[in-house]
Order: structure tokens, then C-alpha cells, then sequence
């Protein structure tokens, strides 16, 4: 065991030193010093097993938001954030989707690494991911896609089934959602539950192939969707994302309204940037004009693509944007890296 020699200056007082022996408070004191090199104490904080950071030293073991961690190196000290078994971790971890040190369960921002996190309206929805910094929204949803989805998640009538969803790490870390059917002029949708009057939602997507033209149809596309209605047998809902026309090549941004897999009010602009293993960062929204709650109005659309160059799409469409959001393929396999939505409307 190491000593540590700590100068002591306590006037007119003794103390009794670890051999036993009386000194006075002038002389250096001989402690017992924690041992870094100690397995099974590899910090050197004095605590073994059950050392809430065993990493980093904290002899005093606190935890105020009770996860678990230790405060002296949890990425969310103040909000719980317990470790999660994640796929490619040998042991549950922290997660923290952008890599920025904040964990998920605090970052107000969690998909956006180094971006502005002020949060003026108190939303807790930093400044970089607001739609609307200046008014107060609802808690923002945010989902890593760490695991396979979800009872909160389902797949509509006619796209495709839940389980052709998985998890995926890529090679370079990235966990997330993988599409991985394809079968050519056929929808593949997820639905999260939960209906909302107004939408911003925002994700990464890499496609990673594309299928050939057919009878059906020759375009093919990959999206995010946003006021998803079922009404009878017919599936209504706005996307945002990226198209290709297989006969051309033509790559295409879309901002349009669909009613089942045909287009209804479309509008696009012409793509650039490459859609094959490219990490392509989308966000759509759409707003309610010229109507009132709770079934009427018009919808404001909006589509932002960003990659190596950035593509703005708008569009009006004569239908309502109430519903609810989801990803979409359609003769494409892809992987989708997070959802991160926000209801545009004042927090109630």
C-alpha cells in the first residue's frame, strides 16, 4: 500500500498517527493512499465492488438523480439516464446518440453534436432543434433506435410488416433502424402512435439500394412521414424525403401529400447531392393555415434535405395535417438513424 505525506499546520493540537504514536500539529501525517493499480479498486477511490464510477474516483458516491451513476461521471446528472444493454456494448451503457457528452435523457439536442443548446422558451428543446425557439412547445419525442421497435410502433395494413424493421450498428458506430426488404413497387411503413395536431420531425437516412423500375411504377423513394390518417381502407399522410425516377436516375426532394402510395399534392426540386450510401439529414414540417381545430384546414408543407449541398422543397395542400408520424420506404432498402419530433403549437 502507497502513503500519502500530507502537510498538516494545526496549531496546539495533537493527534495520534496511523503507527499509534502521539504527534504534535506540526508534523506531516503518513495516510493510507488508494491504490489505482488495486483490480478491484481500478480508480483508486477506496470503493470496490459496486463502485457507482469505476472509473473515475468518487469516494463519496453520489448520486442525486438516483440512476445508478455516479454524479462524478454521469452524462445526465441531474436526470436519469440509467445504462441500457446496447447493441456492440459489452456492458450497458449511458446513451448518448450525438456523442457530445450530454446523455440522451438531458440533451436538448440529443441527435445534434455541437450545435446551439440554449433553450430561451424553457421548452427544453434546445435552439438548434426548436421550430419554434420563441414559444413554449410540448416535450420534444426522441427515439435512438437502439432496439427493435416498439409496442408504440406499428406498420399500417399494406406496408409491409414491423419485423422487416432491425436493428443495425454500421460499421462506423451508428446504431439504427434498417429497412432491408426489397420488393419493388411496395410501401414499407412504420407508424408511431400518438395523434398530433401540427409536426416537426426530423431524421438521417442512408439508403442502400434501390429496386428496378416494374409495371407499377418506376419511381422509388425513401422518407419521413408526418400527419399519417387511416380512413377506412385508404392511408392518407404527408412525406418528406428523397425520390429517384429508375428510368432517368433522376434524384428528386419531396414535400408531398399522398393518399395511399399516389401522389396528391406534390411538389419537388431536383437533388444533386447523390441518395445511394449517402447520410442524408431531413426535416419536414407541416403547418396548419386557413382552417380551425380540430378537422379542418389547409397544410403548409416544408422538406429540408442536407448532405453535402441542402435542398428546400414547400408545398400547400388542400388537406389537414393532423395525424401521425413515421418512416416510409418504397422500392428502396435504407437506415434510419433517429426520429426527433416536436408539436409546433404552445405547450397546454
Amino acid at each position: 500500500m502507497r502513503k500519502w505525506i500530507l502537510p498538516l499546520a494545526l496549531a496546539a493540537c495533537n493527534f495520534t498517527r496511523q503507527d499509534g504514536a502521539i504527534g504534535s500539529g506540526d508534523d506531516d501525517v503518513e495516510v493510507d493512499a488508494p491504490d489505482p493499480s488495486d483490480p478491484n479498486d481500478p480508480d483508486g477511490d477506496g470503493v470496490g465492488a459496486g463502485d457507482n464510477c469505476p472509473t473515475v474516483p468518487n469516494a463519496d458516491q453520489m448520486d442525486r438523480d438516483g440512476d445508478g451513476v455516479g454524479d462524478a461521471c454521469d452524462n445526465c446528472p441531474d436526470t436519469p439516464n440509467p445504462p441500457l444493454p446496447t447493441l456492440g456494448e459489452p456492458a450497458p451503457i449511458q446513451r448518448d446518440h450525438d456523442g457530445d457528452g450530454r446523455g440522451d435523457a438531458c440533451d436538448p439536442c440529443p441527435h445534434l453534436a455541437g450545435v446551439d443548446e440554449a433553450d430561451p422558451d424553457g421548452d427544453g428543446i434546445g435552439n438548434a432543434c426548436d421550430p419554434e425557439p420563441n414559444v413554449k412547445n410540448p416535450p420534444a419525442v426522441f427515439d435512438g433506435f437502439y432496439d427493435e421497435p416498439g409496442a408504440a410502433w406499428s406498420s399500417p395494413a399494406g406496408a409491409g410488416m414491423k419485423s422487416d424493421w432491425v436493428v443495425v450498428r454500421r460499421d462506423d458506430g451508428r446504431i439504427g433502424w434498417r429497412q432491408s426488404v426489397l420488393d419493388g413497387s411496395r410501401r414499407h411503413q412504420l407508424i408511431l402512435d400518438g395523434n398530433r395536431r401540427e409536426h416537426y420531425i426530423d431524421t438521417s437516412i442512408i439508403i442502400e439500394s434501390v429496386a428496378a423500375a416494374d409495371v407499377m411504377s418506376n419511381l422509388r423513394s425513401a422518407s419521413v412521414s408526418y400527419g399519417y390518417l387511416r380512413n377506412g381502407s385508404n392511408d392518407f399522410y404527408f412525406n418528406c424525403g428523397v425520390r429517384r425516377n429508375v428510368d432517368t436516375s433522376a434524384d428528386v426532394v419531396i414535400a408531398t401529400a399522398l393518399l395511399n402510395d399516389d401522389n396528391r399534392d406534390d411538389a419537388s426540386a431536383a437533388w444533386s447531392g447523390g441518395v445511394v450510401n449517402t447520410a442524408i439529414h431531413f426535416t419536414g414540417l407541416g403547418l396548419r393555415v386557413n382552417g380551425t381545430l380540430p378537422n379542418t384546414g389547409d397544410t403548409d408543407l416544408t422538406c429540408t434535405a442536407q448532405a453535402q449541398a441542402t435542398q428546400v422543397v414547400t408545398n400547400r395542400s388542400n388537406d389537414f395535417p393532423d395525424g401521425r408520424i413515421g418512416l416510409r420506404t418504397f422500392g428502396m432498402t435504407a437506415w434510419f438513424d433517429y426520429v426527433f419530433y416536436v408539436e409546433p403549437v404552445p405547450a397546454p
